[in-house]
């Protein structure tokens, strides 16, 4: 191909055709060896490429006629460039896949340039889709504490509900408490009123009865003055103290009768006394003298011999004994109740009949009013004689 462009150019010199045939040549050579340097070597430089095309353009202005197969072989080189830029940009995107990826894993978000939106629409998408995935693994996370919460809001809920209920069970109780209570003080009251009445009725009876027993004792004094004086008109052995003495007995047991009448016409009226019959007799003690207060008789059926006790006594005035009770029990009763109970005026001597454990029975003089008087088999026996002023 070198001949036949010389001989179509008889103009140009030797010199001229040997340029133009090394021009010829050297594409061809250059092409091949470009070929294989691109085959070998695919990531050579830029400017290198550069400087072939260059060459083999110049050697395409060389020779005009050729300008053809200059272009033909241009076009593979230009594809490979082309595929050089686009196996550059894939590297890139991997590495910047490899950082985000690296990134994602070790810090748990993506880079800050992926975050400034610089990625590609793929970067985006990942981006997206790991955003995603974050975001329903938070919800998922959220949504368990929402149920944890919900439940132990629930279990709180249910214990305040029991403790409402203890409470309204305990507002019941305490309601009806209340109401019994209120209902305890409506008993209570009218229980009080009618105490108050029954109180009012008592006071005013034992105000009659004192009353009417202080008018008796008063006629009883009366009379035992008569018979005082009556005694006092006759010698000492006069066979009359023995009549003034039975009077006197009588009238002492006729006084306990009508009080033991008046006692069991109050309880059939239903009014509670304890002991009416002592209980007359007890206010009748006011202004009575002991012995009108006594019973004078064997038979008096107003005697209570739990609480008294019985003293028999013998004056020198009379030869009949004198039968009174005592309201104390044996061993209680002291030589001061006793002259009460006797109720005589002058001076006396009192012996009692007692029993001694080296002398067996005797008569003990008591001297004391506070000392206490001997029994003996269960009653007091007592000689009671005038004091005529001689020395003991």
């Amino acid at each position: 191909m070198a001949k036949g462009l010389s001989s179509a150019s008889p103009a140009h010199s030797p010199k001229e055709e040997y340029v133009i045939t090394q021009c010829a040549d050297t594409p061809k050579e250059e092409a091949l060896h470009d070929q294989s340097e691109d085959q070998s070597e695919p990531w050579d430089d830029k400017s290198e490429l550069t400087e072939k095309k260059y060459r083999m353009c110049r050697c395409a202005d060389c020779v005009p006629p050729s300008g053809t197969m200059c272009r033909r072989k241009r076009n593979p080189g230009e594809q490979l460039d082309a595929h050089q830029e686009q196996l550059e940009k894939e590297m890139q995107e991997a590495r910047r896949m490899v950082f985000r990826l690296q990134s994602l894993l070790l810090h748990g978000s993506l880079p800050e340039e992926d975050q400034d939106g610089s990625v590609s629409m793929g970067d985006s998408r990942a981006s997206a889709e790991q955003q995603l995935v974050l975001i329903r693994s938070r919800l998922d996370q959220s949504v368990e504490e929402g149920l944890d919460l919900k439940d132990a809001l629930q279990q709180r809920l249910a214990v305040q509900e029991d403790a409402v209920l203890q409470l309204k069970q305990e507002l019941l109780r305490c309601n009806m408490a209340k109401d019994q209570l209120e209902g305890e003080n409506q008993q209570l009251g009218r229980k009080d009123r009618v105490l108050q009445q029954q109180q009012q009725k008592l006071d005013d009876a034992q105000h009659k009865a004192h009353e009417v027993s202080h008018g008796r004792g008063e006629e009883l004094q009366l009379v035992r003055e008569a018979l005082r004086s009556l005694r006092d008109g006759f010698s000492g052995h006069d066979p009359q103290h023995h009549t003034l003495d039975t009077l006197e007995q009588g009238v002492g047991s006729l006084m306990d009768r009508v009080h033991t009448l008046d006692s069991q016409r109050r309880q059939d009226r239903g009014e509670e006394f304890k002991s009416p019959g002592r209980r007359a007799t007890s206010t009748e003690r006011d202004s009575w003298p002991q012995s009108s207060k006594m019973a004078h008789s064997h038979s008096s059926p107003g005697l209570d011999t739990a609480i008294s006790t019985k003293v028999l006594y013998f004056t020198d005035r009379s030869l009949t004994p004198f039968l009174i009770n005592i309201p104390k029990r044996l061993g209680e009763v002291t030589l001061r109740d006793f002259k009460a109970a006797v109720d005589r005026q002058g001076s006396f001597r009192y012996h009692f009949k007692a029993l001694d454990p080296e002398f067996g029975t005797v008569k003990e003089e008591v001297f004391q009013d506070g000392a206490v008087v001997p029994g003996w088999e269960g009653k007091i026996v007592a000689w009671v004689e005038e004091d005529h002023g001689e020395k003991r």
